[in-house]
């Protein structure tokens, strides 16, 4: 059984059908990335897996249970956390606090202090500006700290919306390599949406395409970087 399943899922903005009958499974351990053009749905897709969307129809099951149109707080307790695209940290509020808010649900002290470390450790940048401003650290940083407050509730989902997003290419490496040690140190299952397609398939397992708020294709990250209209339309190869 899958760990997450998403089946006939329809959402809409409004009288805009964005996702329009999107189907697809995340199994415990994977990365599963989601591949196309903006505008294709991707991130509605995340949205709606963590209820800040509300699906019209169809169903999510997570770990066999439905959850589909529960409240996104409800969601996150029960082990989903989303980075969403462009970070939202609080710029005003120190590291520190920041990634305190992750453990919103966490009530024992020792195990925030424990989480807190571990986090250190992934991301030693972070525990270089514990105490400065959210808001003046880099875009690299800003993105390990989004990050680092999502893993603080320790979930079995990560949804991950554009982590690369406005970093430059000496930092995109890093990002992904964050991204690889939190699947395999965390034993963290990630669902990952990303623009740079080569690099979201090179770390995942399996694919989707979505065009149009539909899956058009289906298949390993391997056969997928292999796809030669995947290579053309996404690759940029020509």
């Amino acid at each position: 059984m899958a760990l997450l399943e998403i089946s006939d899922l329809h959402t809409y903005y409004g009288q805009i059908h964005a996702l329009k009958g999107i189907t697809l499974t995340v199994g415990e351990g994977e990365i599963v990335t989601l591949v196309g053009a903006n505008g294709a749905g991707k991130s509605t897709t995340l949205r709606t897996v963590s209820g800040i969307a509300r699906p019209r129809t169809g169903s999510i099951r997570f770990a066999g249970r439905d959850i589909t149109g529960m409240k996104p707080h409800d969601i996150a307790a029960l082990g989903i956390s989303h980075v969403p695209e462009g970070r939202r940290i609080f710029p005003l509020l120190t590291v520190q606090e920041n990634i305190e808010i992750g453990a919103w649900n966490v009530a024992d002290r020792k195990q925030i202090g424990k989480r807190m470390q571990e986090m250190f450790a992934l991301f030693p940048r972070l525990r270089e500006r514990v105490q400065q401003k959210g808001g003046t650290l880099s875009g690299g940083e800003q993105q390990m700290l989004a990050i680092a407050r999502a893993l603080m509730c320790d979930p079995k989902v990560l949804l991950l919306d554009e982590p690369s997003m406005g970093l430059a290419p000496v930092l995109v490496e890093g990002i992904f390599d964050i991204i690889t040690r939190i699947n395999q140190e965390q034993k963290t299952t990630i669902l990952l949406v990303e623009q740079n397609a080569l690099m979201a398939l090179e770390v995942a397992s399996r694919g989707y395409v979505l065009q149009s708020g539909k899956i058009v294709l289906a298949d390993t990250a391997h056969a997928l970087m292999h796809n030669e209209e995947v290579r053309r339309v996404y690759l940029g190869e020509n």
